[in-house]
């Protein structure tokens, strides 16, 4: 090999250059097949920069390589250019002085990402003079090299990985400005996830991948809102809700999730600053102003929900009707309403709210439901007459309130209807743990008495040996129920009974006495 330099630098970006333009990607990764396999036999650099090299394969061939007119190489294959043989040399050539041979074959990709990096360098300097627009567009452009993936959470982690890297670029932001710009960094691979994914058919693992990005920024918000300070960042703050507000404008699948996000922005770092009001009033004006037209639903949400934090309560329902808000609303548009209504400790208001939005949560996902009814055990707790409405609700809620039916009679320790509606649901006693039972078994326990025979009779009727077992079980806590009430000899006039009715139950007769319930 000659001593001569064949590559610097800005050789090495031509030598790229030229394999992007006249290799396509198959002759490429046959080259790198035959690079890896040591195939290039011998390689001299003459003084004017040719490279001559053997390559063998099914025979031997001379390549050519002119480094400073790569135009003009050749081969002797019946190819003659742009074959295999010559890229083969070219990663040859690059291993040997230094540089990444797989940069070649992935050539294109990586022009991109060295024209990306080369542009980033010279506006890095200037992200802090810059609006939050301005960063989405840096951001664009960083990233472009970036192909999507059919997995988008994948997609997202490779974006995430990306721009957490210009952390590391000692960038001069300020302390709030830093805090923004990781908001928007988030905002804007939130942004990359929606447009693929509108672009692809939508499946569980695209749904799960954008409902987790959201989810990451809501805990986000949550803890950073602690080290904000408006008086040295008002500025950004109206840049990020106008841009929040662009989205939200452009949202068209009633899933209201970048109104979620607003709605959060609203109550982690706007809400519990003491200038709120002033805030409150602006935004309502720059929603009216966005929207000539008509008004966007997730707008219409918005402007609700920032009427409620100026206690105008009928003004707030009044533009989600105005708004058609109500035709695909899904209940997770009502929680933030509830949730600031119960932040404000206004029950009446409360109540109202979970009257008017119970239809929302019919047959909806546990995790929504769950919360609706957690805003009425709240309002019931601080106002108790509002039980009655409680009842009405889930009666109308009937089948899907059923887990909430019984777990409110628990709670209220209404044993009675708790253990008649487990037999209507036919859950029998050793559905629950031990711990479930024992506070009726103090309070209660002949309520208990006809839930255990009933049961007890049911798995002795289904005649096998399995259900004797269980049977069994439950005969030994009947038991211990009579006890409590101190009717022991009630107990074993019923367990005479109950022996002589089934003494032909050979099976049952020997589980008892396992049981040690008979001698």
């Amino acid at each position: 090999m000659s001593t001569i330099p064949a590559l610097n630098d800005e050789q090495w970006l031509y030598l790229l250059e030229h394999a992007a333009k006249a290799f396509n990607e198959v002759t490429l990764n046959r080259g790198f097949t035959y690079f890896k396999q040591q195939r290039v036999i011998s390689l001299v650099i003459s003084e004017d920069r040719a490279v001559q090299a053997k390559v063998t394969g099914s025979e031997d061939y001379s390549v050519t390589l002119k480094l400073n007119k790569l135009a003009s190489s050749s081969c002797t294959c019946p190819v003659h250019t742009s074959c295999k043989h010559q890229a083969a040399v070219m990663m040859e050539l690059a291993d040997r002085w230094g540089y990444p041979a797989s940069q070649i074959v992935n050539a294109k990709h990586h022009l991109k990402r060295t024209v990306s990096i080369s542009f980033s360098n010279s506006v890095l300097k200037q992200l802090p003079e810059t609006d939050v627009f301005g960063w989405h567009q840096f951001l664009d452009q960083y990233t472009s090299h970036i192909t999507p993936s059919y997995d988008l959470g994948v997609y997202a982690d490779v974006l995430r990985h990306q721009v957490q890297a210009i952390r590391k670029a000692g960038i001069s932001f300020s302390e709030m400005d830093r805090i923004y710009f990781e908001l928007h960094q988030e905002l804007f691979i939130l942004r990359k996830i929606k447009e693929h994914s509108t672009q692809a058919t939508v499946s569980y693992y695209t749904s799960f991948s954008l409902y987790r990005l959201y989810d990451e920024i809501h805990i986000w918000l949550q803890r950073k809102s602690a080290l904000l300070d408006f008086t040295l960042s008002e500025e950004r703050l109206k840049q990020t809700l106008s841009y929040v507000r662009q989205r939200m404008a452009e949202e068209t699948d009633h899933k209201y999730l970048d109104y979620g996000l607003y709605t959060a922005m609203w109550k982690y770092w706007i809400s519990p600053q003491p200038e709120a009001g002033h805030w409150v009033s602006q935004e309502i004006n720059d929603i009216e102003k966005q929207s000539t037209g008509s008004m966007a639903a997730s707008l219409s949400a918005a402007k609700a929900y920032l009427y409620l934090h100026q206690s105008k309560s009928r003004e707030a329902w009044a533009a989600l009707e105005a708004g058609g808000t109500f035709n695909k609303a899904p209940a997770s548009l009502f929680l933030p309403f509830l949730n600031h209504i119960s932040d404000s400790s206004n029950w009446d208001n409360l109540v109202d709210w979970l009257i008017k939005t119970a239809s929302f949560f019919y047959g909806q996902r546990p995790k929504e439901l769950h919360a609706y009814m957690g805003y009425w055990k709240e309002a019931v707790e601080h106002l108790p007459e509002a039980e009655k409405h409680l009842w009405a609700v889930l009666e109308g809620m009937l089948p899907h309130s059923m887990p909430f039916i019984e777990n409110t009679l628990y709670e209220q320790r209404n044993w009675k209807m708790w253990v008649e509606m487990q037999i209507l649901l036919d859950y029998d006693p050793l559905y629950h743990r031990a711990s479930v039972l024992q506070p009726i078994e103090k309070e209660a326990p002949g309520l208990l008495l006809p839930y255990y025979h009933q049961y007890i009779d049911h798995f002795v009727a289904l005649k096998n040996r399995h259900d004797y077992k269980v049977a069994v079980k439950l005969l030994k806590r009947l038991q211990k129920v009579y006890k409590r009430m101190k009717q022991v000899e009630r107990w074993d006039r019923f367990f005479a009974g109950f022996t002589e009715r089934h003494s032909r139950l050979r099976a049952l007769q020997e589980e008892l006495k396992k049981g040690k319930l008979l001698e």
